[in-house]
This record gives structure tokens, C-alpha cells and sequence, in this order.
């Protein structure tokens, strides 16, 4: 006859055996689902980029080949609201194309509510007159033209545009840019210096790049400002 007490006691053990078993489970499925959702995230930000490098093409054929203007452009062309409703007729949808998915919630409602975007403009191409038409730039697939709105920035319409020519130290990129923006887990900001993630960037010829962070620091230790608009030899 089976002892009661020992049933019991088989019985938890059993129950921590099952319970064993899920935890180890879910430590398997929430890493997964974590770099499934950012991977969709990066891979819907790359496709905003993209119809906004085409929005600003279209912009540029109908305006003597002119790109839009920045709140930080100077003289007649200076606008006061954010670049991006200068091509809202280009764009299917505006409020969703403005924002990157990958944003904090709290900082996606932001961005809506004050008329502003995720995506700031390179003020070495847009608000330079050697620069600011599209037939001037002579290497365009190596010519960065947006980048994710570092989240040091808060969002506003005057935050349009990143101080690329003040990019000589990875810190002040990352004053500009969110070099980080698509990663698997928080971010361990000050023991890992911001290098775990990526971040997508758009360039002149219309294709958009993902840079993971590292990569990105290595090339401002090393003197490049990626941001600079290179010129043919």
C-alpha cells in the first residue's frame, strides 16, 4: 500500500520538475521573441527610410532639384515647420513614416503630438548650398542623408536636423544620432559605451544601410565623420 506522505512528496517533486521545465522554456522563447520584434522594428524603420529617400527625390525633381529645407536652413528657403511635411504629398502616410517603430511608446506619442520625426536630416547636405541640390552630390551612394533622432534630443519640429559638422567624437554622434536604436535588451549605456545595437541610415542614392553602433564608433575614433559629404577625386 502506497504511503500517503510519500505520494505528496512525488507529487512536488513532480510540480518543481514542471515548473523547471517552463522556466527554462521561457528563458528560450522571450529572448526570441525579443529579436523577433526587433528585427520587424528595424526592418520597418529601414522601409520608412527608403519611401522618405524617395519622397525627397520627388520633392527635388519638382523643385529645380532642390531638397527640402530644415528649420536650421537659412535665408528665404527657411521653413518653420520640420522638413518632413515639406514631402508629405510624396508620402502614403505621414504619421507613420515620421515615426521609427523601435522608439520608446511614450516618446512615439511625442513625436506625433508635436508635429515633429524620428528622422533627422544631415545639415552638411541640406542646409549646405554646395550640397542642397541633388545634382551637386557626386557620390551619392556614399552620401548619408537621415539618421534616427538621438534620444538626447527631445522631439520638437526645430529637431529636424543633426550638427553633423560638430561630429568629431563618438559622444557628440551620439548626441545627434541614436546609434543604438535597434538591439535585443535594454541598454547597458555606460559599461558597454553604446556599441551593442545598429541603427539604419539613408543615403543619397535612395538604399538604406544598417550600421551596427561598433562599427559606427570605430570610424569617428579613427577621424571619419561619416557624415561628411565625400567629393569625387
Amino acid at each position: 500500500m502506497t504511503n500517503p506522505a510519500a505520494r505528496r512528496a512525488f507529487t512536488v517533486v513532480e510540480l518543481i520538475a514542471v515548473m523547471a521545465i517552463l522556466l527554462v522554456g521561457l528563458a528560450l522563447v522571450i529572448p526570441a521573441l525579443s529579436a523577433a520584434r526587433m528585427n520587424a522594428n528595424r526592418s520597418q524603420c529601414a522601409s520608412n527610410l527608403r519611401q522618405i529617400g524617395m519622397a525627397l527625390h520627388l520633392y527635388a525633381n519638382e523643385n529645380n532639384g532642390f531638397f527640402p529645407p530644415t528649420t536650421h536652413t537659412t535665408g528665404s528657403r527657411r521653413v518653420e515647420q520640420s522638413w518632413v511635411y515639406g514631402i508629405a504629398d510624396y508620402l502614403d502616410d505621414i504619421d507613420k513614416i515620421r515615426v521609427c517603430p523601435a522608439d520608446p511608446p511614450a516618446r512615439q506619442q511625442q513625436i506625433l503630438s508635436r508635429h515633429a520625426t524620428s528622422y533627422a536630416l544631415n545639415e552638411l547636405v541640406f542646409d549646405d548650398e554646395n550640397y542642397n541640390q541633388v545634382y551637386r552630390i557626386s557620390r551619392p551612394s556614399q552620401t548619408l542623408l537621415a539618421a534616427i533622432l538621438s534620444e538626447n534630443r527631445t522631439p520638437s519640429p526645430t529637431w529636424d536636423h543633426m550638427h553633423c559638422g560638430e561630429w568629431t567624437s563618438w559622444q557628440k554622434m551620439l548626441n545627434d544620432a541614436q546609434a543604438d536604436r535597434h538591439m535585443v535588451g535594454a541598454p547597458a549605456q555606460a559599461a558597454a559605451q553604446r556599441i551593442r545595437g545598429s541603427a539604419n541610415y539613408l543615403f543619397a542614392d535612395g538604399h538604406v544601410e544598417n550600421i551596427p553602433a561598433a562599427e559606427m564608433k570605430r570610424r569617428l575614433d579613427s577621424g571619419i565623420n561619416p557624415a561628411e559629404v565625400p567629393v569625387s577625386p
